[in-house]
């Protein structure tokens, strides 16, 4: 947690003395705990003892209580920017993003120059998918004398990402490239630059921008996924199987990455292969329909129908309006020679995106002699029918 000192800004009615409390290398947490519940006995209003329980709280894992802490805190003295700050740090930490902005800007209410806050505020505004208001905040950020050195690359990363995500990718460029001329060492914004140059469809280059991430960070499964997914759209299978592996190798349960690798072996016509990488992904991820769907593809391509009818229907049971999944299970119906589910599930696909598939099953040579049933209505079930 980025905990910041209080002692600067306490209006505390009763002055503590930290000189026994002082942070050491190795401190006994539990002990501390106790020693500040002791001070909250002795003056029930000392703001700065609250403070400080609420940090000792959060560092011994105990975060709810932590959480609670704070709140009391605020009770007794709702002025301090940093216990605000301290306060939506630990909420961030938590996963509680939304909550964590409410208090990031509350401590910006008090002290609008507060940069740490601002950054705060901008990098939860962008995980809660508030992007316009993100890039507002991170400007913000940026206008204030204060963002230089290490805030100013980290805050030029965040504006970039936040104009990836509003399709402003020049822009994103620009910014991004900002953030490697103060800062060229650092992995995740050559990532990023990857990731924009590749929605602009600069593959080689994207693919030059992974390869620096990696050099400065060879460790990281996903930047090794990213570069594999780039090969696979250009083509080049054997290269991405390579970068997934190396992926796979870091990070084993990485079902996203699973899911690519057989996606690419479907590519190559290893069809057995990409069953095995989609059965291993879905060990790691069972709820992931696109999984489901991809393994049907490959037991389709294997001439294995009953079970790949059987992993659509898995598939759809998780994302039940899937057009393409009823489609593949009625060519599949039409292969085994069970006409009426054929029709059933052509008629399904049709619903669901009546331009493609009425289009499609014309031309299907397996569904083209029961597309006419599958444009009818289905027939109505008669009252008091078992």
């Amino acid at each position: 947690m980025d905990y910041v000192n209080v002692s600067a800004d306490s209006a505390s009615s009763t002055p503590i003395n930290l000189g026994v409390f002082a942070v050491s290398g190795d401190i006994d947490f539990a002990q501390r705990i106790d020693k500040y519940n002791q001070l909250i006995s002795q003056s029930p209003s000392n703001v700065m003892a609250w403070s400080y329980l609420a940090y000792y709280l959060a560092k011994d894992g105990q975060e709810a209580k932590a959480i609670e802490t704070y709140v009391k805190t605020l009770y007794i003295n709702s002025y301090l920017p940093r216990i605000w700050y301290n306060h939506a740090t630990l909420l961030e930490k938590l996963g509680c993003y939304c909550e964590s902005v409410l208090s990031y800007q509350q401590a910006l209410v008090i002290s609008p120059t507060y940069l740490k806050a601002m950054h705060g505020e901008s990098r939860n505004l962008y995980r809660t998918a508030r992007y316009s208001e993100a890039l507002a905040s991170y400007d913000r950020a940026l206008a204030s004398p204060a963002a230089n050195g290490g805030s100013a690359y980290s805050l030029w990363y965040g504006r970039g990402k936040t104009l990836m995500k509003l399709k402003r990718l020049e822009d994103a460029v620009t910014s991004l490239e900002t953030a490697l001329a103060l800062n060229p060492q650092a992995a995740k914004v050559w990532a990023c630059l990857g990731q924009v140059l590749m929605q602009q469809s600069q593959y080689v280059g994207a693919i030059a921008k992974f390869d620096k991430a990696l050099r400065l960070m060879p460790d990281s499964a996903l930047f090794w996924t990213y570069k594999g997914f780039l090969l696979k759209r250009m083509e080049r299978y054997e290269e991405a199987i390579g970068c997934f592996d190396e992926a796979l190798a870091i990070e084993p349960s990485a079902h996203k990455t699973w899911h690519h690798r057989g996606l690419t072996l479907m590519k190559m016509q290893a069809y057995q292969q990409a069953y095995d990488s989609f059965e291993y992904g879905l060990k790691y991820q069972a709820y992931d329909h696109k999984s489901w769907l991809s393994m049907g593809w490959a037991l389709e391509k294997m001439g294995d129908y009953s079970r790949a009818i059987e992993a659509y229907n898995k598939s759809l049971s998780i994302e039940p309006d899937q057009s393409f999944a009823f489609y593949r299970q009625a060519r599949c119906y039409a292969v085994i020679r069970d006409e009426s589910s054929a029709v059933e599930h052509l008629r399904r696909a049709i619903a669901l995106h009546p331009d493609s598939y009425i289009a499609r099953s014309q031309a299907d040579p397996l569904l083209r002699k029961i597309q006419t049933k599958a444009l009818l209505p289905a027939a109505p079930v008669a009252v008091g029918a078992r």
